[in-house]
């Protein structure tokens, strides 16, 4: 009991930091004015002017480029010892209090969501690394009359649905020439990290946006963003000038940027209206998504020249961003040292406690960092786990690729260690051509004479897996198959696999009797071929290069795979058949809410031989994954034993997701530190089990995940388990 206190405190600890990452509303505030009955009215009519409008003005521009001034300063306000983790948060550079830099980049926008950005020339005490460029960048790509910003994840309040999540006030009225701006104060009707708030200064009449002031949050920032749009003809809904302000509150430390942005467009295309005609058939979306947002630095000039920025500069520096300039670009004699040197300590408590990652023009490395904290996990199964993982790319001619990624995992409650190590060739990325060689373990099992055993004495109320201590077999294999897609959409894969399990004496309790005790003696070979298939209904995808990538779906995932086992090759012995499908899909019901839903079954087949019932979608998972990965397609409350108990299987998990389900009714303000909350039912169906249910809360955001299972057998309460890891890398 003490180490599951011990756990909550630390989860407490976590949450009470996350609940620190962001300031309040009242950090970046808005000077508010009383609203009256009136002006809500002639708000919301005019609302309905410009949300009638804004799916007209989202695809209005089909294309433009344009010459984009970036000025960036970013200052520590406050920092502490563990500022040397806030890397893996948030953009900072914590060698020097103060940053500033210049930035000219090249940006293009293609209909419906491609950016790209080319950066031409850069200047700065320090060059900004690939994450503070875009952190920038991504605030850039920002259509103000879009439902949603930033991968969805931030809902605006012009979308057609935004009545629902905001309430809006007539604040103010601007005579301009003939026409009026109307000032409308929006805010959010629950506290929540996807919704917004600030002013809008709608045109009368054109019915547009003039320029927005927005307060909000993202990642681990809150932000106030004021932006102006074109005044020039054919600009007129798109961006002018940007000012943002972001700032990071995270483990005691504060940390500011500013940045200033101007556009200076080159080429704008407009979208051609297309007349609709009855009958006609339906026009399907592309499917291709390639460059739906890309960052391009090479080659990039690192450029002093003062006359240059100053053509460039929409505005001149200030005398504070002179000053910095000034420190940083001393004259200093020849030897002497510059004095913005890492302290050595500093570099080797980073490299020790962080990602690290190498990159080269054909090679990247990445490796996850001997004392890395963000490794840890925690389920109530398996206690605290810990994991070490190496990743290198090698990239070849066509780009094809050799990836090696090995793979340590320490699992304290049960003292188990779990290897993997993996490598992939891509010999043809454009149709995700793979071969892959794995070689690794897995848990401890037993045979399916034990399993018969077992279900012999099911019905004894005495029987209990904790007397009989069935970890008899230790398991490792190594896997080699091929997977290539025939058609978008559609993948074939074959491997084949050989099993080595070897006998492991039990501390058992009871005498297992004479002949469970022969068994144990025997390692056991299996020599196994698989086929399988995947197939997903139009899938959308992006082309990186001529490497191909999935992105998402409106239709299920089906998946089915046919595994049969030959003796009498390399000491085999299995002679068995297995067969398993899956079905798979994630639901979006609105612009916060998505139901994912995993169905699957198996069975063994011509079972001739012994076997040890392993099968592929019904497994046990030693290691918490992270909030988008597998979570809530596998059981968590579930004994180990169960898993190897029955030769066959059908289950079932559902999941809602929503950023207001309980938070907002238990406390408000913490709700604000959720970016989403999650329900968990899982249903089971095995001979030796015939009804198992699992119901579950989570809740996230981009620092962890954590979410509570209870289980119930027939449905009488049968035990309940914690599931924690972190989502940073």
């Amino acid at each position: 009991m003490n180490k599951i206190n011990c756990i909550i405190l630390f989860l407490l600890i976590a949450i009470s930091s996350a609940a620190k990452t962001s300031v309040s509303y009242e950090d970046i505030s808005l000077v508010f004015t009383q609203p009256t009955e009136e002006s809500r009215s002639q708000a919301d009519s005019i609302m309905r002017y410009v949300m009638e409008n804004a799916s007209l003005y989202a695809d209005a521009i089909s294309r433009y480029k344009a010459d984009v001034y970036i000025k960036g300063e970013t200052e520590i306000i406050k920092s502490n010892r563990l500022i040397l983790f806030a890397h893996h948060l948030f953009p900072v550079d914590r060698h020097k209090k103060n940053i500033i830099f210049e930035i000219m980049s090249e940006s293009e926008y293609d209909a419906p969501n491609i950016y790209k950005h080319n950066l031409k020339a850069i200047h700065g005490n320090t060059i900004p690394n690939e994450k503070k460029q875009q952190e920038i960048l991504s605030f850039l790509n920002f259509n103000i009359y879009s439902p949603t910003v930033y991968d969805e994840s931030i809902l605006t309040p012009v979308g057609e649905k935004a009545t629902r999540f905001y309430t809006f006030n007539l604040e103010a009225i601007e005579e301009v020439g003939e026409s009026r701006i109307f000032k409308i104060r929006f805010l959010p009707k629950q506290v929540s990290q996807r919704l917004l708030s600030g002013d809008l200064y709608i045109k009368e009449d054109e019915w547009r946006i003039e320029k927005i002031h927005v307060v909000g949050r993202v990642d681990f920032a809150a932000f106030d963003m004021h932006m102006e749009l074109g005044h020039a003809y054919g600009q007129l809904i798109l961006p002018n000038k940007v000012d943002l302000h972001l700032c990071y509150n995270v483990l005691g430390n504060r940390v500011e940027s500013t940045y200033h942005s101007s556009f200076h467009y080159k080429e704008v295309e407009w979208t051609e209206k297309k007349e609709k005609v009855k009958g006609a058939k339906r026009e399907w979306k592309p499917l291709d998504l390639t460059h739906y947002y890309s960052l391009s630095t090479d080659p990039v000039l690192h450029t002093q020249d003062t006359a240059f920025w100053n053509r460039t500069r929409d505005i001149p520096l200030t005398e504070k961003e002179k000053r910095i300039y000034e420190i940083h670009y001393p004259t200093r004699k020849k030897g002497e040292k510059d004095t913005t040197e890492t302290i050595d300590y500093l570099k080797l408590t980073e490299q020790l406690t962080s990602n690290i990652n190498y990159t080269s023009p054909s090679t990247r490395i990445r490796y996850s960092g001997i004392l890395n904290p963000l490794q840890l996990g925690y389920s109530s199964r398996n206690g605290i786990t810990y994991k070490q993982r190496l990743r290198i790319t090698k990239t070849f001619k066509n780009e094809k690729q050799l990836t090696i990624k090995p793979e340590i995992g320490f699992v304290f409650k049960r003292k188990e260690i779990f290897y993997k190590l993996q490598t992939e060739w891509n010999y043809k990325p454009e149709k995700k051509g793979t071969v892959q060689l794995l070689l690794a373990n897995d848990n401890q099992t037993y045979s399916s004479r034990m399993m018969q055993d077992i279900n012999a004495h099911l019905q004894d109320s005495s029987f209990n897996f904790d007397a009989l201590n069935l970890k008899y077999y230790k398991h490792h294999y190594v896997d080699l198959h091929n997977c290539i897609e025939i058609s978008n959409g559609l993948q074939f894969g074959s491997s084949v696999a050989f099993h080595r399990r070897s006998p492991v004496k039990p501390q058992t309790q009871v005498d297992p009797g004479e002949e469970i005790e022969d068994l144990i003696t025997e390692t056991f070979y299996d020599f196994t071929p698989a086929i399988y298939f995947t197939y997903t209904p139009r899938q959308f995808y992006r082309m990186n290069g001529k490497r191909k990538e999935y992105v998402y779906s409106y239709y299920p995932t089906i998946s089915i795979e046919i595994a049969q086992g030959i003796p009498n090759i390399l000491q085999s012995s299995g002679n068995y058949g297995r067969v398993e499908g899956d079905i798979h899909q994630s639901l979006n019901l609105g612009l916060t809410q998505r139901f994912n839903y995993h169905l699957s079954g198996g069975f063994y087949t011509r079972k001739k031989s012994l076997y040890f019932a392993e099968f592929r979608y019904f497994a046990r998972r030693n290691f918490p994954e992270s909030w988008d990965e597998r979570i809530g397609g596998v059981f968590h409350t579930l004994k180990r034993e169960w898993f190897n108990a029955s030769d066959k299987y059908v289950q079932a998990h559902l999941m809602y997701e929503s950023p207001f389900i309980l938070m907002q009714l238990l406390n408000k303000n913490a709700s604000r530190y959720v970016l989403s909350e999650r329900c968990y039912l899982g249903q089971l169906w095995t001979p030796a089990l015939p009804c198992y249910t699992e119901v579950g809360y989570g809740l996230g955001n981009q620092v962890f995940n954590i979410a509570l299972f209870a289980g119930f057998n027939k449905g009488k309460y049968d035990n309940i388990g914690l599931r924690f890891t972190f989502e940073i890398e």
